[in-house]
């Protein structure tokens, strides 16, 4: 057991994108990550308290997604801090298919690590991220950023990164009601036939290489799914009409983010503006309470700053 034993602290500053999985036919492997970040700062204290910031009440414990992560990591490298501080700033809308557990989860190991001395490896911190989000379709783009493809067997998981060509552009349709990930991966059926898998191995294949290769006339075609969109979009309401819409104003492709309900359209760089405009009067007319983002690729994945000063 070893304590440091300066009373004062550094600070570290981990900042992690908020993600999109699935991006359409790369359902359960895909991801995708933004610049809408969380940004979470930890201090070690002498106190012996816990003290979490920037969250409603209830998630102010024990049971603090971040805290519990931070937990693994101090148990596997036996180090216990006498009290700790957390802050969270929130700006991944939660509960919306935006990887909002996956931003807690890979900054809970992240931060951990670092106020240890960064014992563990971003693989190892990886592997760790993925046994407790259950799937690395968002961890994978939070912890590394781009457009991630991850398979696993096992405890230990492989991903491929690629960089999104600059031809597109990226728009977030998010609605005013929250999906649960649970709920939404009930409406999926046990059993798919074999024309829709083999329909959905192509179209992901394409819509991967689209992206990094930087071909719109190719995404228009792929970005079409089976396995998933089908059973979960009547849980999002207004998604055909929205979808319509996005289709009508340009976008090359539209998916359900995540397990939904928020909705991502992608369309040319050339057309963003144009597209964004349409967009937001449809929406304002259509669905007022919605947000709506236009997003660009995070290519840098998680951040961390040492010595940070906090007030």
């Amino acid at each position: 057991m070893h304590h440091s034993n300066h009373s004062s602290h550094p600070a570290v500053r981990v900042t992690v994108p908020g993600t999109s999985a699935n991006i359409g036919p790369g359902f359960d492997a895909f991801g995708l990550a933004f610049n809408l970040y969380n940004v979470f700062t930890f201090k070690e204290k002498d106190d012996g308290k816990l003290t979490i910031r920037g969250v409603p009440r209830k998630y102010q414990g024990t049971n603090n997604l971040v805290y519990r992560a931070m937990q693994r990591v101090f148990k596997r490298v036996h180090y216990y801090p006498k009290g700790l501080y957390i802050h969270t700033e929130t700006n991944v809308p939660v509960s919306r298919g935006l990887g909002s557990s996956a931003t807690c989860i890979v900054a809970g190991l992240v931060g951990a690590n670092a106020l240890c001395q960064s014992p563990l490896s971003q693989n190892e911190l990886f592997d760790m991220a993925v046994a407790m989000e259950g799937h690395p379709d968002n961890i994978a783009p939070a912890m590394f950023g781009g457009l991630v493809c991850s398979i696993g067997a096992g405890r230990h998981y492989q991903y491929i990164k690629k960089e999104v060509a600059d031809c597109f552009a990226f728009h977030l349709i998010v609605p005013n009601f929250e999906l649960s990930t649970k709920a939404s991966r009930a409406a999926l059926p046990d059993e798919i036939s074999r024309q829709d898998g083999v329909f959905n191995v192509a179209h992901a294949t394409m819509t991967y290489l689209a992206l990094s290769d930087g071909r719109p006339d190719i995404l228009k075609n792929s970005m079409k799914d089976k396995l998933h969109e089908p059973y979960r979009k009547p849980l999002i309401r207004s998604f055909d009409r929205v979808k319509k819409a996005a289709l009508d104003f340009g976008a090359l492709g539209v998916s359900i983010s995540g397990a939904g309900p928020t909705i991502l359209a992608i369309t040319r760089q050339n057309n963003l503006s144009p597209f964004s405009e349409k967009m937001q009067n449809f929406l304002a007319e259509a669905e007022p309470q919605w947000q709506y983002f236009d997003l660009k690729p995070e290519n840098e994945g998680t951040k961390i700053e040492f010595h940070v000063k906090i007030d």
